[in-house]
């Protein structure tokens, strides 16, 4: 039986980590391709068995990793500041590690990629949503759409900031993306709870 995807297991509970830490220093050197499973076990000293129990192949590993380490990222606390704080510690998560993050991308596509980071993005957009919006838009439906729209809005920058190198500035970049939606969000839930009350 393999392990679930949140790291509980029954058996060796580091052994991830250590395949990870593993992963990372061959990514250094080699793309993701031509790393092999006995490179990784050899370099961590676990069995081949003890790699298979844990992860299908080693793509599944390194998305794995991304998605952990992202996810630590963007799980901030929901208020406008700590969302522009929780931004700028995921841009310089990916920047940082640049080597890992362009070999996830290689195995995972933009699409994957991009729904990843939707996932993760959207509570926290939720929350800012529901305080700037100070309890607008009143509807549901709306509500979820303002959330879509601004998570896709930043989502769109964020692609595009990796697709370009990543090399500008994460501070700079999420100044002039708080600069752009301040105050758009109150005006986006005012107006669609004015259409409603029409």
């Amino acid at each position: 039986m393999r392990a679930s995807a949140n790291g509980v297991t029954g058996r060796r509970p580091d052994a991830r980590d250590a395949l990870a830490a593993a992963l990372k220093v061959r990514l250094e050197s080699q793309p993701l391709p031509r790393v092999t499973v006995t490179e990784l076990t050899r370099d961590c000293g676990l069995t081949r068995q003890a790699f298979y129990y844990h992860f299908h192949d080693v793509r599944e590993l390194a998305v794995w990793v991304f998605e952990s380490e992202v996810a630590e990222q963007v799980q901030v606390s929901a208020s406008q500041d700590a969302w522009a704080d929780g931004l700028v510690r995921l841009l310089v998560y990916l920047r940082d590690n640049r080597t890992s993050t362009t070999a996830v991308l290689d195995g995972m596509g933009r699409s994957g990629l991009e729904r990843f980071l939707f996932h993760q993005m959207r509570p926290v957009t939720a929350g800012v949503v529901t305080e700037v919006g100070e309890g607008r838009p009143a509807d549901a439906r709306d509500r979820d759409l303002v959330v879509d729209f601004y998570t896709s809005a930043v989502l769109a920058v964020v692609l595009r900031w990796v697709a370009d190198g990543m090399t500008a500035d994460p501070y700079r970049l999420v100044g002039d993306v708080e600069l752009m939606l301040h105050g758009a969000v109150r005006e986006s839930a005012r107006r669609l709870d004015e259409r409603r009350v029409r």
